[in-house]
């Protein structure tokens, strides 16, 4: 399955699953333990966790392996791929360049980067997921060629912007008539941002939000296939085997190297440490969050469920609620930020999502007040916790 399909598809999931939750009943913090335990119990297993509510954080776990070569087991430190939680990294970017004045949502893409094809997207088009701009998988696997077919390649901007350029083309859509998740949109942001700052993206993350928050276990990766002394917590991804008992590497991936969509690697104290940051407004002012966390409008005056690099929900159309998922590879993760109420949590998993509708049910149902149902089958447990 294509990982945008499969993408989407959780997405579609998730805005129901969070427009449709009932009322709150009585629940302890410790059901979270009995959760994953029985969880365990069953063969499962759940990734890292951590729930935070009001602002404190009441529960935290980690529970698999951090690569199916050496069978070490996942800690609390552990740094997995984001793969799509990355966008809301990416948007702020594009935000902090605003509040530097250095850029505008509503410029066209190509006043800043001249070659762009396209004369009528705008930044803000790319940030709502409203571009139409093709996917660059599918152009990939399409035209792109390799002068050594022997040679295990990894792919960036650079190169695919390349190949985009090349090929010219045509839009799936003309831009703002519809709302079609777009990793091409937030790759060209990414490389928006190194035009207009003038720095690689790598650092400019670093620097203008890495750094400021303490967040120092979190990088725009530069991807190695091999293990990488300089990054001794990295996880890799794995999934089972076709004889449903093996586990094997699920790592690798030719445009594992692009920036913008994805390719940031955290951890959970990392990830708290950012949704606290834009519940408290201590990344960029109130005005630019609620910007960013208003719907997309199309041209026929439709909202969407997006904003800059989040989307977007509400508890009984009150308390807002920001969040997103990602799948990339081996990676399945999740980010959910309760702003008004300071409640959320953090889900990281590096099985190439075995359970992870299960475990997201859970968590989320346990936070808010509700029942969690546990699956009715039992797996064959593959690995011993050391």
């Amino acid at each position: 399955m294509k990982i945008t399909t499969k993408f989407s598809l959780v997405c579609m999931f998730l805005i129901c699953f969070f427009s449709c939750k009932g009322p709150k009943i009585n629940s302890d913090i410790n059901t979270y333990a009995e959760f994953i335990n029985k969880m365990n119990e069953k063969g499962f297993t759940t990734g890292n966790i951590l729930v935070y509510k009001n602002g404190e954080i009441v529960y935290q776990n980690s529970d698999g392996l951090r690569t199916v070569e050496t069978k070490e087991p996942l800690t609390l430190n552990s740094q997995f791929r984001l793969a799509s939680v990355s966008k809301q990294f990416t948007g702020m970017s594009i935000m902090k360049l605003k509040e530097a004045g250095k850029i505008d949502y509503d410029q066209t893409v190509n006043s800043i980067l001249p070659e762009f094809p396209y004369d009528k997207i705008t930044v803000r088009n790319l940030l709502h997921h409203i571009s139409g701009l093709t996917d660059y998988e599918r152009l990939i696997d399409e035209n792109w060629k390799p002068e050594d077919s022997t040679k295990t390649h990894i792919l960036g901007n650079d190169e695919i912007i390349k190949e985009f350029y090349r090929v010219n083309p045509d839009l799936d859509f003309p831009s703002g008539e519809r709302w079609e998740y777009s990793n091409t949109g937030y790759l060209f942001l990414a490389s928006i941002v190194e035009k207009v700052s003038g720095k690689h993206f790598r650092d400019f993350l670093k620097e203008t939000i890495f750094e400021p928050l303490d967040m120092n276990s979190t990088i725009l990766y530069k991807y190695q296939l091999d293990l990488d002394p300089k990054m001794p917590n990295r996880v890799f991804g794995y999934e089972t085997a076709l004889n449903q008992v093996d586990l094997v590497l699920n790592d690798y991936h030719i445009v594992n190297d692009v920036r913008g969509d994805g390719g940031i690697y955290s951890t959970l104290e990392d990830l708290y440490k950012w949704n606290q940051a834009l519940v408290k407004n201590t990344i960029i002012p109130k005005s630019y969050l609620d910007e960013a966390w208003t719907p997309g409008v199309l041209n026929n005056g439709e909202s969407t469920t997006y904003g800059f690099g989040w989307e977007i929900s509400s508890k009984s159309g009150e308390s807002k609620i920001v969040y997103h998922s990602g799948g990339w590879v081996g990676f399945t993760t999740f980010l959910h930020n309760e702003v008004d109420a300071n409640n959320g949590f953090i889900l990281l998993t590096n099985n190439s999502g075995e359970n992870f509708g299960v475990t997201l049910d859970g968590i989320s149902n346990i936070l808010d007040g509700k029942p969690y149902v546990m699956p009715k089958y039992k797996l064959k447990k593959r690995w011993v916790k050391k």
